[in-house]
Formats: structure tokens, sequence, C-alpha cells
């Protein structure tokens, strides 16, 4: 039985063993550092689009997913 220890981040090593490891708040950023391949891997929340999204009339419609106001 695996157990997900959250937030992590997963990446691939050049023997395609796919290793995970554990973001920890270090200087004000979640920080990862994978010591096998020698990376560090930093999260950075995603910032809102500043550009207003149209719902596409090829779409279904999806409640909630847009920027103009009006949800199904």
């Amino acid at each position: 039985m695996h157990v997900s220890e959250y937030p992590a981040i997963q990446h691939i090593h050049p023997d395609n063993e796919v290793v995970t490891v554990r973001l920890k708040r270090r200087d004000g950023e979640l920080k990862a550092y994978c010591s096998d391949c020698d990376t560090e891997f930093v999260y950075r929340k995603p910032k809102a689009s500043s550009i207003q999204h149209y719902k596409s009339p090829l779409l279904p419609g999806v409640k909630g997913n847009f920027d103009s106001g009006d949800d199904h």
C-alpha cells in the first residue's frame, strides 16, 4: 500500500524511475530537493490571467469556468 504525501513533486530519473519528493516551506517558498539527481524544484502559485476568457460556442456549458459571469 502506498500513501501519498502532499504537496509533492514527481519527476523521472534517467533510469525511468519515477521519484516523488515532498515540498517543504523554505525561505517563504515551497521547495523540494532531490539529492539523487541534484535538482531543486520551486513551486510558485499561478496568477490569475489578466485576459478575459470567453465561452466557446463549440464546447458544452461548464458552470464556473469562465470570467463572463453568466454561469449556466
